[in-house]
């Protein structure tokens, strides 16, 4: 059963990521995109960020996030209790699973961190809610099925929130965010490579603000 104080902590995560209606996605490996990054998001109205553990160096920087403490930070790619401590040492206040694993979603729980674990088929969001998870990564999302899919899982698990990432862009965000039982859409078109190792900040809050502006 779900503690009041995780049960809390869950609300405010969901208030979050539904409120932003989008989770940008970035690896980020220095100070200065840590910086260039946060001041990008906070100029774009956008106050959550996934953290993608996809380059070593992330691990030595992620704690500097906790300069901007009106930023949500998110840990993405998550893959054993050693990456599951780091997002609890370093202040993140979410953590996210490619898949499912039932060692680290009780692993998760035993560090009263917040952790949203990776799916994409009925089965593993079963098992992922009996271990007591309502707020899911619907993963590779494109390649599992799509909004159909979800729109179908609807009716099967009225009680199961997403946050469809992989193949989620600008020219389908639309159609997963209709959904009811979708909370926000991740995805990494918000930073694009291009702008991040050009150091485009400018460039990538006016295009979360353009996204933002066309979503339903």
């Amino acid at each position: 059963m779900m503690l009041k104080k995780e049960l809390l902590f869950l609300m405010n995560i969901n208030k979050q990521l539904k409120e932003n209606r989008v989770l940008p996605l970035a690896t980020i490996t220095s100070k200065e995109e840590v910086d260039g990054i946060s001041q990008a998001l906070q100029k774009a109205n956008c106050s959550v960020l996934e953290i993608t553990l996809r380059d070593e160096r992330v691990r030595e920087i992620i704690h500097l996030f906790k300069n901007y403490p009106d930023l949500t930070i998110g840990l993405g790619t998550i893959r054993s209790s050693e990456d599951i401590d780091l997002a609890v040492s370093s202040g993140a206040h979410f953590g996210i699973t490619p898949g499912l694993s039932k060692t680290l979603c009780e692993y998760a729980k035993d560090c009263n961190f917040q952790l949203i674990p990776g799916v994409q088929s009925a089965s593993e969001i079963m098992l992922a809610s009996e271990l007591g998870y309502k707020l899911l990564k619907f993963f590779p999302a494109e390649l599992s099925g799509g909004a159909k899919k979800l729109k179908a899982m609807q009716a099967v698990f009225p009680d199961i929130s997403f946050v469809p990432t992989g193949g989620v862009n600008s020219s389908n965000f639309n159609s997963y965010l209709a959904l009811t039982n979708v909370v926000c859409v991740g995805s990494s078109d918000l930073i694009s490579n291009e702008m991040l190792n050009s150091n485009d900040w400018n460039g990538i809050s006016s295009n979360i603000i353009n996204i933002k502006e066309n979503l339903l």
